[in-house]
């Protein structure tokens, strides 16, 4: 049997273990990781809807309402009905909710120091470019905005 250069066990411990001290570290904020990351790809692309959330993220129509559901009811982000197609919603953040962004972000620029402190600012840099290499390979990507058809 041919040996693979990449031991998968160490790999997901690690984004285990991430993952962990991430939402350890969220918890005074009111939010989940994955909620966080919702609320960061509505600061990045405006206001959108529930389905396009969905698709960006891989994620069913009903996982992401039970994630949106929680973000409204917090008061986060706001929840209307398209203009454009009254079958569908639009998410948008809410003044609290950019505030909340904000402590988020301090959050992960802390997990990202611990990343920092284990392998080195080189060594960081790289991890990141082979992570985002391999999320993209993987079929995912940073969340853009809706295109609209036309």
């Amino acid at each position: 049997m041919k040996r693979i250069p990449v031991d998968l066990h160490p790999v997901l411990h690690s984004a285990t273990l991430l993952e962990k001290r991430v939402e350890i570290l969220l918890r005074p904020t009111g939010v989940r990781h994955r909620q966080a990351l919702i609320l960061d790809a509505l600061s990045r692309i405006g206001p959108t809807s529930q389905g396009h959330l969905a698709k960006q993220f891989d994620v069913s129509a009903g996982s992401m309402s039970s994630m949106t559901e929680r973000l409204v009811a917090l008061g986060f982000i706001t929840q209307s009905t398209n203009p454009e197609n009254r079958r569908s919603d639009i998410l948008d953040l809410t003044p609290d909710g950019r505030a909340v962004l904000e402590k988020v972000r301090i959050v992960w620029q802390e997990a990202t120091a611990l990343i920092t402190s284990a392998l080195g600012d080189t060594r960081a840099e790289t991890f990141t470019a082979l992570a985002t290499r391999l999320r993209d390979t993987l079929g995912g990507s940073k969340p853009e905005k809706e295109q609209r058809g036309g």
